[in-house]
């Protein structure tokens, strides 16, 4: 049913557990104007194209296949897509898995309601967003890899002013544009075209590139984030 209060448009959930689902819905239904439900991969797949949701939320385990499948194959269908895996496994290999399926935010279902609705808001804010368990995985298991040997290096050939190294900072502590701006006394919008300069610049694709590069680099250290 259509919530004429609602700020975002469309949301799709995809979760085994039909109660979880009901939570959800309960719990931010009325950010939405139309929310979907689907408690398998294939009807959540089904649904998406049916629906084209601005958000799915997906759990890594399913009845019929896994959350890192059906991302890879969301994602490959309907890239403007939002995807936050939202689930109970927290091991390291389950959460690599689905950064490397092109998910823009994880959380595990054991976080407080606020740090969910606030990892929503960031996803529809076209940002990505890593709760600090999954960005702990992320950060570990690609911090030896031969991609960030390169990356490291980055920094020696990418010149930053001293603002950019500052929204930088700010950036890996998940503050939004509105409250840089107010940080940094820029306009949204110059954060904005900050924000896309310095991921271009750096090759990052999301904010764990961001938060690996300026750890790697001396920017920002792991106790800070």
């Amino acid at each position: 049913m259509e919530n004429k209060q609602a700020k975002y448009n469309s949301v799709l959930v995809i979760d085994d557990h039909k109660m979880v689902a009901n939570g959800i819905k309960l719990l931010i239904g009325d950010l939405f104007e139309n929310f979907y439900m689907a408690h398998d991969g294939a009807s959540g797949m089904s649904k998406a194209l049916q629906h084209f949701p601005k958000l799915i939320i997906v759990d890594y385990s399913l009845p019929d296949t896994t959350g890192e499948i059906l991302v890879r194959e969301l994602k490959y269908k309907i890239p403007s897509t939002r995807v936050l895996a939202y689930s109970y496994t927290y091991s390291a290999e389950t959460i690599v898995k689905m950064f490397q399926s092109g998910i823009n935010g994880y959380v595990i279902k054991k976080e407080n309601d606020d740090d969910f609705i606030r990892a929503i808001q960031i996803l529809m804010e076209g940002r990505d967003y890593f709760c600090s368990e999954a960005r702990a995985h992320i950060l570990n298991r690609f911090s030896n890899s031969d991609e960030d040997h390169t990356i490291r290096h980055l920094i020696a050939n990418t010149k930053f002013s001293g603002k950019e190294i500052e929204l930088i900072r700010l950036l890996c502590r998940q503050m939004t544009n509105k409250e840089i701006s107010s940080h940094l006394y820029l306009s949204e919008r110059t954060v904005e075209q900050y924000r896309s300069s310095i991921t271009r610049r750096i090759g990052a694709r999301n904010l764990a590139g961001v938060i690996k590069f300026a750890l790697q680099n001396g920017i920002i250290q792991l106790d800070e984030l």
